[in-house]
């Protein structure tokens, strides 16, 4: 599974991406909206982690660009800066799950394996459709 954080604080985006990248996920860093959105319009990624406070504006927003370049690329949010507000107005948007930093490794890494099982499993069923397909496809000829 290919994985952006999009996260200011570098201490946190370094310890987040050496993590994520020994647990065998591939992982690469944002540090601002503009950093992430570039990132995104240039590669696909499965999974993206998004701080909703960065330096040059609020991450949710991206949220709607995200999802038309990737229709298919799931969203988890982060924030130390919780209100039920903000919660209830980035969770409209059909992220996957929202994070209240500071959380525990292990809470993360059951995130991510259940994530990439589902993603996998999806993966599978699309594939088994296409040789269904290409199968039918064959005896009708």
């Amino acid at each position: 599974m290919n994985i952006l954080i999009v996260e200011d604080d570098i201490d946190v985006s370094s310890v987040l991406t050496e993590t994520i990248q020994y647990w065998g996920y591939s992982a690469e860093n944002a540090d601002t909206c503009k950093h992430a959105l570039d990132k995104v319009k240039q590669k696909r990624f499965d999974l993206i982690l998004l701080d909703i406070f960065l330096p040059d504006g609020k991450g949710h927003r991206l949220i709607p660009q995200f999802k038309e370049l990737w229709p298919d690329a799931g969203i988890v949010t982060m924030t130390g800066y919780n209100t039920r507000e903000l919660e209830m107005e980035v969770r409209e948007q059909g992220i996957l799950y929202y994070m209240i930093k500071p959380f525990e490794t292990k809470s993360l890494k059951e995130l991510l394996d259940h994530i990439s099982h589902k993603y996998s499993k999806k993966a599978d069923n699309e594939i088994d459709f296409q040789i269904r397909k290409e199968v039918k496809k064959k005896w009708q000829n």
